[in-house]
C-alpha cells in the first residue's frame, strides 16, 4: 500500500564523487556506496559489509541484560531433576505461537509429559486468566511455563505456585507504571534489563535466555533460530544488531532445512528455498501463521510449527483462514475509513467487525495516516479493542491513565490491546479520542537516493541486500526518481487494484495504487525500493512504490 510523503518532509541525496571513490574503494557498485554513504557509515560498517569483522554471537549474548529473572530462572531450571508434566501457556499471534512451540522444545528435554494451552481470541482474550488456570491445574502439572504473557499477573503465578507448581514466564510486555514483575518472570522491561535486551520478543527472550545459560546445546538451539526470526520479523521488533543475526541466521535455516510444515506452506505460497526473504515472510508466511489466532484458535499454527501428522491439512486451513481474514480485512478498512472522516477521527466502533482482525487493519492505517487509531469491536457483552501508534508516540502512556476503567490491557510503545465494559466504552471512547487527537507525531522524515530504476542492476541489489535483513530499525534505502509527466498508469492485477507506472523501458509497482491515481499522476515523483522477485523460478527485480510524494520539491 502506498503512502503520502510531502516534499518539505524528504531529503534527496545525490550520489557524488565521494560515493564514487568510496565504490572504488570497496570494490562495489555505486548504488551500494550512496547506501552506506547517506547512512553515515563507518569504516567498521564498511568493514562489516565486506564480511571483515564479524561480531561473535558470543560477544552480543554477553551484552544482552535479560533482566533480573534470568539468572534466578536459569539456576531454579538447574537445580530441578526433572520437570514432570509440563503446561505450556502462550499467546495466539506469531509470537506467541512460536515461544509455545520453542518452549515445548526446550522442556522436552528434561520433561515427562509437555503439552500447551492457547486462550481463545474472542472467548477468553490475551493473557494469563485466572479462570483458566483453576481449570487446568487440578489435571496434574508440575511445571507451568508462561510465554509471551504473564509479566503483569503476579496474583496468579502465587496462585499457581502456591498450589505447588514449577513456574517460569517468559515476556516482553511493558509492566504497569511502578509494578514491579515477579520473581519468576524473565523480561528484560524489568529490574536490570538493558537497551538491548528489551528489543527482544518474546521468543528472542526465550531463545536467548536459554543460550546465554547453556540450558540446552548450542548446535541444538542453533535449530530452532527459525523461531526466533519469524517472531522477531512479526512482531516489527527493532532490529539491532543482534536480532539481525538471530533473523539473518534464522532464514537461513528455513532456505537450507525448513521444519516440514513450514516446508509445505512454503511450497502452497509460492516460496522456492532462494525467494524467502524478511519481505516474504512478512507478507506472505507470518499472515498466514497469524489467522489461525485471529480467525479461530491458535493450534492450527503450533501444529503447522512442530510437525508430526495432519501438517498437510493444518497447512491448507492456514491458507484458508488467511484468504478469509484478507476478505474481511478489506471491508472492515473501508469501514472503518468511513467512520474516521465523521466527527472522531481516531476512534471507531464496528458493531459487527470480528475482533481478530482490527490490530493488522489498524495498523495497516496508522501506517498510511501516520496518526493513531483506535478500532474496536464487541465481544461477549464488553468492548475490546486495538490501539495502534506511529513513531514518537507511545501506545501504553495513553492507556496508563484509564487504566481502572479498563478489564484488561497492555502491549507495547506502539501497539496495545485493551477490553472494557460496554457501559464503560462512551467514557473511553472520548478519552481516547481526545488523548490521541492532543498527540504530537511528527511526520516522518525520510531519505532517499537520487538513482533512476534503469541505474539499479540486479548484482548491484544483492550487494544492497547484503546490508539487511531490513525492517524496523534497520529499515530498507528508499529511492527517488521524479515524475516527467509522460509516464503511462496501466491496471495491474485481476481486479484493477494495483498500478503500474510505466516510463519508457522502467516500470514501478503501485500496489493499491488505483485509490490514489490522482496523487500518483500529479506527483513530483515517487519513493521506490527494490525487490528480488521469484516468478515460474525465474529471478527478476521489480521496483516498489512506498511513497507518492506531494509538493514542490526544492
Amino acid at each position: 500500500m502506498t503512502a503520502l510523503c510531502r516534499a518539505g518532509r524528504l531529503q534527496i541525496v545525490q550520489p557524488s564523487s565521494s560515493t564514487k571513490s568510496l565504490a572504488e574503494k570497496m570494490g562495489c557498485s555505486l548504488v551500494t556506496a550512496a547506501v552506506l554513504e547517506s547512512r553515515g557509515g563507518t569504516e567498521k560498517d564498511r568493514d562489516h559489509f565486506l564480511g571483515l569483522d564479524p561480531v561473535p554471537e558470543k560477544s552480543l549474548i554477553d551484552c544482552l541484560d535479560l533482566g533480573s529473572g534470568a539468572p534466578e530462572a536459569a539456576e531454579r531450571w538447574k537445580r530441578l531433576p526433572a520437570l514432570g508434566k509440563v503446561l505450556v501457556y502462550g499467546d495466539y499471534d506469531v509470537d506467541g505461537v512460536s515461544s509455545t512451540t520453542l518452549a515445548m522444545e526446550i522442556c522436552r528435554e528434561k520433561a515427562r509429559l509437555v503439552r500447551y494451552f492457547i486462550p481463545h481470541r474472542h472467548d477468553q482474550g490475551y493473557g494469563l486468566h485466572e479462570s483458566v488456570l483453576r481449570k487446568l491445574l487440578p489435571m496434574g502439572w508440575d511445571t507451568l511455563f508462561v510465554v509471551d504473557c504473564g509479566s503483569k499477573d503476579t496474583g496468579i503465578i502465587s496462585m499457581a505456585e502456591n498450589a505447588g507448581l514449577n513456574v517460569f514466564v517468559f515476556d516482553h510486555h511493558q509492566p504497569e507504571e511502578g509494578m514491579p514483575f515477579h520473581s519468576s518472570v524473565v523480561n528484560p522491561h524489568g529490574q536490570g534489563g538493558n537497551a538491548a535486551g528489551k528489543a527482544l520478543c518474546a521468543t528472542g527472550v526465550l531463545w536467548t535466555w536459554a543460550r546465554k545459560y547453556g540450558i540446552l546445546p548450542e548446535k541444538r538451539l542453533e535449530s530452532m533460530k527459525d523461531l526466533a526470526a519469524l517472531a522477531t520479523l512479526a512482531d516489527c521488533m527493532p532490529l539491532t544488531q543482534f536480532n539481525r543475526l538471530l533473523v539473518k541466521d534464522g532464514i537461513g535455516l528455513m532456505r537450507s532445512s525448513p521444519r516440514p510444515g513450514l516446508a509445505k506452506l512454503f511450497s502452497r505460497l509460492g516460496l522456492s528455498p532462494a525467494s524467502l526473504s524478511e519481505e516474504t515472510l512478512t507478507m506472505k508466511v507470518i499472515p498466514c501463521l497469524n489467522a489461525a489466532g485471529r480467525m479461530e484458535l491458535a493450534d492450527t499454527a503450533v501444529a503447522v510449527l512442530c510437525g508430526g501428522g495432519g501438517t498437510d491439512g493444518k497447512v491448507e486451513t492456514l491458507l484458508a483462514l488467511n484468504r478469509k481474514r484478507q476478505t474481511l480485512s478489506g471491508k472492515i478498512s473501508e469501514e472503518a475509513a468511513v467512520l474516521l472522516s465523521g466527527s472522531a477521527n481516531h476512534v471507531a466502533l464496528g458493531e459487527f467487525w470480528p475482533v481478530g482482525v482490527l490490530s493488522g487493519v489498524a495498523s495497516r492505517i496508522c501506517s498510511v495516516k501516520s496518526a493513531p487509531v483506535v478500532l474496536a469491536a464487541p465481544v461477549n457483552g464488553g468492548i475490546r479493542g486495538t490501539l495502534r501508534v506511529p513513531e514518537g508516540g507511545d501506545a501504553m502512556k495513553v492507556l496508563d491513565p484509564i487504566s481502572p476503567l479498563l478489564d484488561a490491557w497492555g502491549g507495547h510503545q506502539y501497539a496495545a490491546g485493551f477490553s472494557v465494559a460496554r457501559d464503560k466504552w462512551d467514557d473511553v471512547s472520548t478519552y481516547l479520542e481526545d488523548a490521541l487527537s492532543a498527540m504530537e507525531v511528527e511526520e516522518p522524515f525520510l531519505t532517499a537516493l537520487d538513482f533512476p530504476p534503469g541505474e539499479i542492476s540486479m548484482k548491484s541489489w544483492k550487494e544492497v541486500v547484503s546490508l539487511g535483513p531490513f525492517g524496523n530499525g534497520n529499515p530498507a534505502p528508499l529511492f527517488f526518481v521524479s515524475r516527467t509527466g509522460g509516464e503511462k498508469l496501466l491496471p495491474l492485477g485481476k481486479d484493477g487494484r494495483h498500478l503500474q507506472i510505466e516510463s519508457g523501458s522502467e516500470r514501478l509497482l503501485a500496489f493499491d495504487g488505483e485509490r490514489s491515481r490522482n496523487e500518483i499522476s500529479s506527483s513530483s515523483g515517487w519513493l521506490y525500493r527494490p525487490r528480488l522477485d521469484y516468478w515460474r523460478g525465474r529471478e527478476r527485480l521489480q521496483f516498489i512504490v512506498d511513497y507518492i510524494v506531494t509538493g514542490d520539491i526544492g
